[in-house]
């Protein structure tokens, strides 16, 4: 930790992280050129430093890919790492069965987990290995949709609900079928419980994955949940929503824990120790906020606009 200096002070003076998260930390670092330690040494203590009262500290694997994003923006063209060893694909049959194991890289690694996930999700009742030999045999022809976000401000940034922060390059022989622009739906409110699939889409590029504290579940196998809940009068807006796993959102819903957000998206949890605790969205779409006596100005700001717009749609101003 010698080249990070900012973040040896804060551990040495709190001891807040394990060496595994510390692990986690250096093995992404290495990856960059010396010259962008100092750089990115401020922004893994900016992520690291609560903005909030009982604000949940960012997750291991959350910080090891925005690290990544950080050397992509800071160093487009870095130096070529060392030739991996060639994909392969080895096969060895018996007289019972044939094994098959096989090394993608690069694109197509995650072409070839889309396959296998959809061959899985089919809705058809053959197992896995019944429904890929279906689709060798060309008996299945499967139809796969991504979604991909690109921010307005980096449109070189790539971003799945399914693996996080991704290379543009991942999908580049795929074909667009249409660009929708979710600013349209941001300060909507929809008249049905279930949200519009642009709602969904704004959610999960806010959100980025569960927002109960410590979960990491990706936005693609999350639900979107209503914070006020719709038989309550929640409506169905950006700011009433939020991505849950099936476990999370079940506790949510049996009231083991109640959630509650600010104009910041920032979700409150208080679970049975009475003990807070605040998550912060993740995802592409989360607006960078300034620090200091201006960040809190503009934060009580966003606040009081927030409350104002959540109690006209509860009905409650007179």
């Amino acid at each position: 930790m010698t080249n990070l200096p900012h973040l040896r002070a804060i551990q040495e003076r709190y001891y807040f992280l394990s060496i595994r998260y510390l692990a986690s930390i250096m093995i992404a670092v290495a990856k960059a050129d010396p010259t962008l330690w100092e750089e990115l040494d401020l922004r893994i203590t900016d992520a690291l430093t609560p903005v909030t009262a009982g604000e949940v500290m960012i997750q291991s694997s959350t910080l090891s890919k925005r690290i990544a994003a950080w050397i992509k923006e800071l160093d487009p063209e870095p130096t070529p790492e060392p030739t991996p060893k060639e994909d392969y694909v080895h096969v060895h049959t018996t007289d019972e069965a044939t094994y098959v194991r096989i090394k993608i890289s690069g694109p197509n690694r995650l072409l070839l987990n889309d396959i296998i996930t959809q061959l899985k999700d089919t809705d058809t009742e053959d197992s896995l290995p019944e429904a890929l030999m279906a689709f060798l045999t060309e008996k299945i022809h499967l139809k796969i949709t991504k979604y991909l976000f690109t921010p307005h401000k980096h449109p070189d940034q790539a971003w799945s609900p399914d693996y996080g922060d991704i290379d543009p390059e991942a999908y580049a022989n795929a074909t667009l079928v249409c660009a929708k622009n979710l600013d349209e739906v941001a300060g909507a409110t929809e008249k049905s419980y279930t949200p519009s699939e642009k709602m969904k889409a704004l959610i999960r590029a806010r959100d980025g994955h569960c927002r109960f504290p410590g979960c990491c579940v990706p936005a693609s196998k999350c639900q979107v949940d209503h914070i006020i809940p719709w038989a309550e009068g929640g409506p169905t807006a950006a700011w009433n929503l939020q991505l849950l796993c099936q476990r999370h959102h079940n506790m949510k819903t049996d009231g083991r824990f109640t959630a509650d957000a600010n104009g910041l998206a920032e979700i409150r949890w208080i679970g049975p120790m009475d003990v807070p605790a605040v998550t912060r969205p993740t995802g592409p779409l989360v607006k960078a906020m300034p620090r200091g006596i201006w960040g809190q100005v503009l934060r009580d700001r966003i606040q009081a606009r927030f409350e104002r717009i959540r109690d006209r749609a509860l009905n409650k101003e007179d």
